[in-house]
């Protein structure tokens, strides 16, 4: 491995959304492009595909959710509907004490489905970065002896995005219980499509490592993991 290379924890989150993300993280899978994946427990796989995942030795991280009463997720919007948590204009359903138990039943089925607890967890649309359930995801860790967590110990890497700024709010805000934790994560996090210019951002000098959130569904995403992967 390329001594950059090192730098990078790639990590691919949605195995489990759709047949096209399953078989391109497979793809990388089998090519050795990737450090993590996280698996949606209640999403579409085969059987087949979750014993290549699991005979592939890779870290698989569990990518909590939160479903809605009609039982589709909660996606686009998900910041909003957090802002929307902070003033209590939310339902019962995304209450703390409702999503940790949601949560718990997601982390049991894992370890009935693959045999073993998740090496790590985040969730999708990076919805545990609200303290009220940055708090479940930690106390959850700790119950069920998962070490790791999606945070970044100092701070996400810039961009000019309102997502970005949205989350460096909350990572600030959850700084303190996460030190408290004593539970581990990568130095710093970026999401993929956050990076604009390949070649800066490859040659950073940052020092600790780097996890890039990515989602190989996308094509052009999908492509640029193997440039990374390769450098």
């Amino acid at each position: 491995m390329n001594k950059n290379r090192k730098k990078f924890i790639l990590s691919v989150d949605d195995f489990g959304i759709s047949p096209l993300a399953n078989k391109n993280i497979l793809t990388l899978l089998k090519n050795k492009s990737i450090d993590r994946v996280s698996i949606m427990i209640n999403g579409v796989f085969t059987p087949k595909e979750l014993k290549k995942l699991v005979e592939s030795e890779v870290k698989i991280d569990l990518h909590l959710d939160i479903e809605r009463k009609n039982g589709k997720r909660a996606g686009e919007g998900i910041l909003l509907r957090g802002t929307l948590f902070s003033v209590g204009l939310l339902s019962k359903r995304m209450r703390p004490k409702s999503v940790s138990t949601h949560w718990e039943k997601q982390i049991e089925k894992f370890h009935s489905l693959i045999g073993k607890y998740p090496d790590g967890l985040n969730s999708h649309q990076h919805i545990h970065y609200f303290p009220p359930y940055f708090k479940v995801i930690t106390k959850l860790a700790q119950k069920n002896d998962i070490s790791h967590i999606r945070f970044g110990k100092e701070s996400f890497i810039e961009s000019n995005t309102a997502t970005y700024r949205i989350l460096a709010w909350l990572h600030k805000k959850n700084k303190k219980v996460f030190a408290s934790s004593n539970l581990e994560s990568s130095d710093y996090l970026v999401s993929l499509d956050w990076i604009k210019k390949m070649d800066n951002f490859l040659s950073q000098k940052k020092n600790g490592t780097t996890e890039i959130i990515c989602h190989p569904e996308i094509k052009k995403e999908f492509e640029m993991i193997k440039i990374i992967s390769n450098s």
